[in-house]
């Protein structure tokens, strides 16, 4: 179940590496906002990964794979 604080590191490491062109995000970025965006609004600290659409999952697991690790606590 993917946390609001692993899908911003999952955009923030794409957008670092695809950053916007003329003001658009990359598809990778555009699926990622979309979840994040989404979490913020209802206010949700995890996500089910069977609530993400086929794109946004494979954009999560993508840049997840290439992101820092966050620490435990």
């Amino acid at each position: 179940m993917p946390t609001f604080d692993e899908i911003k590191l999952a955009l923030n490491t794409c957008m670092t590496a695809e950053p916007t062109i003329d003001f658009m995000l990359s598809k990778d970025a555009s699926q990622l906002e979309t979840v994040f965006a989404e979490m913020m609004y209802f206010k949700q600290i995890e996500r089910p990964l069977e609530s993400l659409s086929h794109k946004q999952v494979s954009a999560y697991l993508h840049w997840t794979a290439l992101a820092p690790k966050i620490p435990s606590v």
